[in-house]
């Protein structure tokens, strides 16, 4: 990596995901165990936490071996400059995917896990398309096939949703 200051934004990124992914490790550690749940509440966080320290590994990796994970560019995350032509670097999708994710939380308990999935896959959609009409149409098709298919599968395997 030649930029000094996207390898530091790399490596300030890499070391804040690992300290989330522990703290995530850590605040497991009283989940209580449920006697007739072999694999407990705490597995499915345990490994997305474990998987999240993983990448990160990777990309302090990279900073450190001075390896770009996109090509000549300087920074994965920081660069808004593609490699060719063939797509767009849109850094402000981050925010606006931090900012879905915080509103679909928030909405949850107002309009229910369902309707608030689907808000949220919209608007998701939405930002990563080329907002076409065709685009749209299967971004809709599959925010309300999967909002309602996940709400139906989470009932079917009795897990009580808002």
């Amino acid at each position: 990596m030649s930029n000094g200051g996207s390898a530091r934004s790399d490596a300030g990124f890499a070391v804040a995901m690992i300290a989330a992914g522990a703290l995530t490790m850590w605040g497991l550690r009283n989940q209580p165990r449920a006697p007739f749940d072999p694999v407990g509440a705490a597995a499915i966080p345990f490994w997305t936490a474990a998987a999240v320290i993983a990448l990160a590994l990777v990309l302090l990796a990279g900073v450190v071996l001075r390896k770009s994970m996109r090509g000549d560019a300087a920074s994965y995350f920081v660069s808004t400059e593609a490699i060719d032509d063939s797509y767009a670097v849109r850094p402000g999708l981050s925010v606006v995917a931090v900012a879905a994710t915080v509103a679909f939380v928030a909405a949850v308990p107002a309009m229910g896990f369902r309707y608030a999935s689907i808000a949220f896959m919209l608007v998701l959609g939405w930002q990563l398309s080329d907002r076409a009409p065709r685009s749209l149409a299967v971004v809709a098709a599959v925010a309300l096939v999967s909002g309602f298919g996940l709400d139906a599968g989470f009932r079917a395997m009795m897990v009580s949703l808002p």
